[in-house]
């Protein structure tokens, strides 16, 4: 990485990175561009201290060879797998893949290699420029991991710290979520987003088709958007959720109603960690455009975005950038 700004970030994220791991744990660490070389092998979590500056020490050279950068990576977390422990590759770039094989496809299938062999996967992309989102989210996705971004250092805030930690030590893994809405009270229902993440129905409860982990602290969402039959019968639905849980191995699976409220709050009376899902995900859909997006008013989910940056949520540094963005695209 050449410019300073990517550089702090990275140096951030190692911080932090240091700061979760135990006596322990053992950390390595690749260093990649034109070729891959290995910086740092077998630290003992203990002196994680040291991985900022030994990382800093590498030299810096244009390029991204993401496919040999797997290869070394896949070798040497294969090497030193260890029964019991959770073996994970972190990839942290600032580059498009753009020297050896950098087909989506090809590069996919060496982390669902590396999932079969009980080896994870996240990837970090540092800085928007040149950045590959997409390759970089799919091979999270493919690798049973996480996918993070960091713009600028201190986006390593506790939001990242929370992520990567549940990444080191997830509480469920093969984590599934199934809504049924009852026909006889919603007329029509649509998800938004969450396209790349959905499964057929018949995958919840088939094992052997792979989902996410999950950490204790963590906490996942879906946004939908629901016309109901007032004079309908029933509940709204049902919400079910299927994991393995990592401390006994067992596959556990619960499910709870979605009622109906003949009375619902409105968007602005309703919880604020509903109104801020709310606003986000229909901002969503006005950059996303389409008839979606064309409905969505601008001026309400920015007088929406500002009360809650005003309010509940304002230490939040995500809040306020949503509610910049959301501002700057009704200037333009």
């Amino acid at each position: 990485m050449e410019r300073a700004d990517r550089e702090a970030s990275v140096a951030k994220a190692f911080e932090v990175l240091a700061s979760l791991l135990g006596g322990n744990d053992v950390i390595s660490v690749i260093g990649f561009a034109r070729t891959p070389s290995l910086i740092v092998d077998r630290l003992p979590g203990a002196r994680a201290g040291e991985l900022a500056a030994l990382v800093a020490a590498a030299p810096s050279e244009g390029g991204t060879n993401l496919e040999e950068a797997l290869r070394l990576a896949a070798e040497t977390a294969t090497r030193q797998f260890l029964d019991g422990a959770q073996n994970r590759i972190v990839l942290i770039t600032d580059g498009a893949a753009n020297l050896g094989d950098a087909s989506p496809e090809s590069l996919q299938q060496r982390i669902i290699g590396l999932r079969g062999r009980g080896i994870a996967f996240d990837a970090c992309g540092v800085g928007a420029d040149g950045l590959n989102d997409e390759i970089l989210e799919a091979l999270a996705r493919k690798g049973d991991g996480r996918y993070y971004f960091l713009d600028k250092p201190k986006d390593a805030d506790a939001g990242f710290v929370r992520q990567l930690a549940g990444a080191l030590r997830p509480a469920a893994r093969n984590v599934k979520v199934q809504v049924k809405f009852n026909p006889e009270r919603v007329t029509r229902y649509r998800l938004s987003g969450f396209e790349k993440h959905r499964l057929n129905e018949e995958d919840f409860r088939d094992d052997a088709v792979d989902a996410a982990e999950i950490a204790a602290a963590e906490a996942g969402n879906a946004l939908y958007q629901i016309e109901v039959d007032p004079a309908g019968q029933g509940d709204i639905g049902e919400v079910s959720v299927r994991f393995q849980d990592t401390a006994s191995g067992a596959m556990v699976e619960r499910s709870w109603p979605i009622r109906y409220r003949p009375s619902a709050p409105r968007l602005n009376e309703a919880a604020p960690s509903m109104q801020l899902a709310a606003t986000a995900g229909l901002f969503g859909e006005k950059l996303r455009g389409g008839s979606a997006g064309d409905a969505v008013d601008l001026a309400t989910l920015s007088t929406i975005g500002t009360a809650l940056r005003n309010g509940p949520f304002g230490e939040i540094e995500r809040v306020r950038q949503l509610v910049l963005m959301i501002e700057t695209a009704r200037k333009q």
